[in-house]
């Protein structure tokens, strides 16, 4: 769900320029020791270069390291703070620098050296001093007036930053690997094998560092060194990757207090042969390598949990971490598309802190992936010819990569280069604010502005067409953002007119109708409150979740009125709110930290508007970790629903839980005692996201109108009370990473449920080779953006452009429907409800051809029987009965010409002859579709005799007739299609005269008479150019070659 967007911002410091006198000291110094000059040239012409880039985990500043020197940037603006260039005497005592880390409260910055050093700087910030501030050339009461207007402080800056020498710490045993702590420093040694901790300060008694040897564990399998530290402050858990390939997930002991000794201070000697006082860390080995699988880096997602490894094969491999002792099974593995050639090395891997996009960096170009392995964006389809010309090494050369501002940027660096690459990316709001609305609406939120996808409102192909006005850009307020940047979610409204948007404190709300944004008027009150657990809409009313000094609470305000400190109404909680969202018209849903669900009314009055809470569910002992909860809804029985008591809703709903990557079903039910309890399954894991579209109410409970448009509303189009049943107004899609699952009905699953069974309920799974960002359920589409290089000879930079990828789900859920489920009423009642599509006859064409596929592979394999005709016939007999007769032949045709000769005869099996589908289509008077079928007969002849010169007399008098009818509708442009079939049937040209004399065309010379040009094509002297609807079907056609609409070729597949 991450796109990088536009072009690249470089930035670079060369350093400070030596004075004059310092130049000559320094030539006169190398011509004195002529045998090391060459060296420090070596060493002098990379000085420049990153080695090593991190972020602080207030993600306000990041440092770059290069040989000698030390740099602190801000990360808004990118601007250099502060630079420490190491004097000769202190590279050559201790080392070149090697790598640099940031201690978790950025008071500490930690660099290593080559000499096995550690050189801690005290990171000090000057609060009255400033590295850069926005100077303004008016007088004072244009200066205060911009103040008043604007809300920007011209004395706030970029804060100076000091950095003062604290000490330098010699580990004598080497260093491989080092990361900081909150309490101290974690160090990975080279000889002896071990691990040492090194407190920030000295403690009381003396002690400052204890070590732990691994030749002193039980759990690392080797006794080989570590050789890469990693760890993860969310999960308190740390990745070990030795020398030998091996990776251990591992977890800091904490010192227990002196004690007198008892039996429980005994441990199995299977697990430790330390005693407990010396015993530092426990771990577990979860990667254990092959010859070419040797573990090289790896990351922690502590969002989903996850680590993934990248392997010296350049394999990433992800495993889940389900617990701390040791249930770390394998998850999946994110697959590239290029080659390990094109590929190279691996040099870096790094979760964005979302956890939702995976960035891995190669010797040759670096890949993102989403959370469960669909690859996104890459840099491996570049012209690396043109890249190297212009020196974007961003492109084709990755070392290091760090995510800021939240994940919304990307910084990158390149080998023996000093610039740093700072790559902006799109995401979908879903992953800030986990909607229905965000995904169905295809909401996404970049660094500087939100997009909005309005295809929803267009006609059929304007919306799944590459148009730019399909989307509506809005950037952000630049007051609010200055104030509050980053922007840390947004959410639509479910009929697209407002979107609110929320940043480090307060919120703002945009209008797409009138194109304003809407703000507090006092910064104050903006700054008293966070959006923490999410927002929803109704209607011009947005509900909000906030986090204030007093506690927390759940805010109404309205669109229509100013953002002020008084909101419409406030429901104060005891406990941070972990989700709030909306279910059916008038429904809040509010889940918090105590593991409660509480069910509100929203009641919109004159006056105003107020929330009703009506029920509560508590999940104590059912939902173990609430914080881990990403989304809520709930299945509530339509009888209920529409004439029930709302207060009892909590009685009839089954709750869907979305916990990390599982998707949960909670059912009620009443035991013996009349107390009401809930059965808990899994129905899904992998889930990145999952649409239910009962909640859409935008698309589902709009009053039924007397008439549908031909491009009907998305609220008209599935309002016909009876269509309900077989609409796809209860169905439920998921996402697992490779492919979209769907059930048609929730109802159905529910049920399955209820029995103890999910594995016969009645799903269907899509594949689509692109990131599906939404569901135009009214379209019968799934939309989704891709990401890709362009490059231009006229400039000398690339940059990231998205375009909109498109395939149809309706062929796969009528085949499910018909082959699977064989509910033909269903299907019925499906293709009723997108038969006015204008692409509708192109899906029953894929949905032939999938099933003409299925039944080709089963006669190959043997595996057709006498007593079972599969399901061809009965996707004949469908497509018969619900397409006109002239749109059902030509959908017959247009299957058959993009399917291999091999494939015409299964499918003739269950049709009439070819003559006579061509009879039928002269009767209707559809020449193109008659036309085709000629074709069809010419390759089956041809298919059928053994030599292949054919003078054309089989087929003169279905030629002649079909052009005496094109002649007589004046459709010349059929009669040269005719022509040049002819003349590809017999060359010589015989029975293209004895035609045109048939049909009548002698007469008239100077209306058609074939003639041969310099090129050899045949033209006609009306000055019409053959074309390719006819050429001959020798040739085995691809099922490509139909792709009319869709993006996702071939032929919408």
């Amino acid at each position: 769900m991450y796109w990088p967007c536009g072009v690249p911002q470089v930035f670079a410091y060369h350093g400070p320029t030596p004075e004059a006198g310092e130049l000559e000291t320094k030539t006169a110094r190398v011509n004195d020791n002529d045998d090391t000059a060459d060296g420090d040239g070596v060493i002098d012409q990379q000085s420049h270069s990153i080695i090593d880039v991190q972020a602080a985990r207030s993600d306000h500043l990041f440092a770059t390291l290069t040989q000698s020197r030390l740099d602190l940037w801000s990360t808004r603006p990118v601007v250099l703070l502060a630079s420490l260039a190491r004097s000769s005497r202190s590279l050559q005592k201790y080392g070149h620098n090697v790598s640099v880390v940031f201690k978790p409260d950025a008071t500490t910055i930690v660099i290593r050296t080559r000499e096995s050093y550690l050189i801690t700087y005290a990171l000090e910030v000057d609060p009255n001093a400033r590295v850069l501030q926005q100077q303004y050339g008016y007088s004072q009461a244009k200066r205060q007036n911009l103040m008043r207007n604007f809300g920007i402080d011209e004395t706030a800056g970029v804060g100076e930053v000091l950095l003062r020498f604290r000490r330098a710490i010699k580990i004598d045993a080497g260093i491989n690997s080092v990361i900081a702590l909150d309490s101290e420093l974690i160090v990975a040694t080279t000889k002896p094998a071990a691990v040492q901790c090194i407190k920030w300060e000295t403690q009381k008694d003396g002690s400052q560092a204890v070590a732990q040897l691994l030749t002193k564990t039980d759990w690392t399998t080797q006794r080989s060194a570590i050789a890469t530290l990693v760890h993860d402050r969310a999960m308190n858990l740390s990745v070990w990757l030795s020398q030998d390939g091996h990776a251990y997930a591992v977890q800091r002991i904490k010192p227990q207090l002196s004690r007198a000794a008892s039996s429980d201070d005994s441990l199995p000697s299977s697990r430790s042969s330390t005693t407990p006082s010396t015993r530092l860390f426990d771990g577990y080995c979860f990667h254990k390598p092959e010859a070419s699988s040797r573990a090289k880096f790896a990351s922690i997602n502590a969002r989903f949990s996850l680590i993934a490894v990248a392997t010296t094969s350049g394999e990433i491999i992800c495993y889940a971490a389900k617990d701390y002792v040791g249930n770390i099974p394998q998850s999946h593995t994110f697959k590239a598309s290029s080659s390990p050639t094109s590929r190279g090395t691996i040099k870096c891997l790094m979760w964005s802190p979302d956890g939702y996009c995976l960035f891995a960096g190669y010797e040759h170009g670096w890949s993102t992936w989403s959370v469960f392995g669909k690859e996104g964006a890459s840099s491996f389809h570049m012209n690396p010819t043109h890249a190297e010309t212009n020196n974007e090494s961003w492109l084709f050369s990755v070392e290091r990569a760090i995510w800021i501002s939240g994940g919304a940027e990307l910084l990158l660096t390149s080998y023996d280069d000093d610039r740093i690459w700072k790559l902006e990316m799109s995401r979908s709001a879903a992953i800030g604010c986990f909607s229905c609305a965000n995904l169905v609406r295809a909401l996404i939120q970049t660094p500087l502005e939100l997009t909005v996808y309005r295809g929803h409102e267009l006609p059929d192909l304007t919306s799944i067409s590459n148009e730019a006005s399909l989307w509506h850009h809005a950037p952000y307020p630049p007051v609010y953002l200055h104030n509050q940047w980053p922007i840390k979610s947004c959410v639509i409204s479910q009929d697209g007119r407002y979107v609110a948007i929320a940043g480090r404190r307060g919120l703002a709300h945009y209008s797409l109708q009138s194109g304003r944004w809407k703000t507090f008027a006092d910064i104050a009150v903006e700054n008293s409150f966070a959006v923490r657990g999410g927002m929803c809409w109704f209607n011009h009313i947005l509900a909000v979740a906030t986090e204030h000094a007093a506690g927390y609470d759940l805010r109404l305000y309205s669109r229509e009125l100013d953002l002020d400190r008084l909101p419409l109404h406030s429901e104060a909680f005891s406990m941070p709110i972990v989700f709030v969202g909306p279910s059916g018209e008038d429904s809040l849903l509010v889940y918090t930290y105590e593991n409660v669900l509480y069910h509100y009314i929203l009641n919109i009055t004159d006056g105003g508007a107020q929330l009703v809470q009506v029920g509560q569910i508590a999940f104590h002992g059912i939902v173990r970790a609430p914080s881990r909860v990403r989304s809520v809804s709930w299945v509530v029985p339509d009888v209920q629903l529409r004439n029930g008591d709302p207060s009892r809703d909590v009685e009839y709903a089954t709750v869907l839980f979305l916990v990390d990557d599982k998707l949960v079903l909670l059912q009620s039910s009443r035991n013996e005692k009349d107390e009401l309890k809930y059965d808990m399954r899994v129905i899904a894991q992998h889930v990145e996201y999952y649409i239910l579209m009962r909640d859409q109410i935008y698309f589902n409970f709009d009053k039924p109108e007397d008439s549908a448009p031909p491009t009907p509303s998305p609220g008209g189009a599935f309002t016909l009370k009876s269509q309900h049943h077989y609409s796809m107004r209860d169905s439920l899609w998921i996402f697992s990473g490779e492919q979209l699952r769907l059930w048609p009905d929730v109802r159905d699953l529910l049920h399955h449920a209820a029995e103890g069974d999910l594995s016969t309920s009645s799903f269907l799974a899509i594949s689509v080779d692109f990131y599906p960002l939404s569901i135009l359920l009214t379209k019968g589409v799934v939309l989704g953006i891709e990401s890709e290089v362009l490059q231009r000879r006229d400039v000398n930079f690339a940059q990231f452009r998205s375009s909109i990828r498109t395939q149809l789900f309706l062929p796969y859920v009528l085949r499910h429907q018909l082959c699977e489920e064989h509910d033909t009423a269903a299907a019925f009642g499906l293709a009723n409800q997108y038969q006015h599509l204008s692409y509708f006859p192109h899906a029953l064409e894929i949905l032939l051809h999938h099933v003409l596929d299925d039944e080709v592979e089963r006669t190959r394999n043997g595996e057709h029987k006498d007593d079972s005709p599969g399901p061809l016939p009965a996707v004949l007999s469908f497509l018969q009965l619900v397409l006109p007769p002239t749109t059902y032949l030509s959908t017959i045709v247009q299957c058959i010409r993009k399917n291999e000769l091999t494939s015409w005869k299964t499918l003739f099996a269950h049709l009439p002859p070819p003559l006579t589908l061509f009879e039928q289509a002269l009767e209707l008077e559809d020449l193109k579709t008659a036309s085709g079928y000629l074709i069809v007969l010419q390759g089956l002849e041809e298919d059928e005799e053994s030599d292949d010169n054919h003078d054309g007399s089989n087929f003169e008098e279905y030629v002649i007739r079909l052009m005496r009818l094109a002649r007589q509708n004046s459709d010349y442009e059929m009669c040269s299609d005719l022509a040049r079939f002819m003349m590809g049937v017999d060359p010589r040209g015989n029975a293209l005269k004895r035609v045109i004399a048939a049909v009548g065309f002698g007469s008239e010379p100077s209306q058609i008479e074939p003639k041969r040009t310099t090129s050899g094509r045949l033209r006609i002297s009306t000055n019409v150019e053959l074309g390719e609807s006819l050429e001959r079907s020798t040739s085995r056609l691809s099922p490509a070659s139909g792709g009319d609409y869709f993006s996702a070729s071939p032929g919408g597949l």
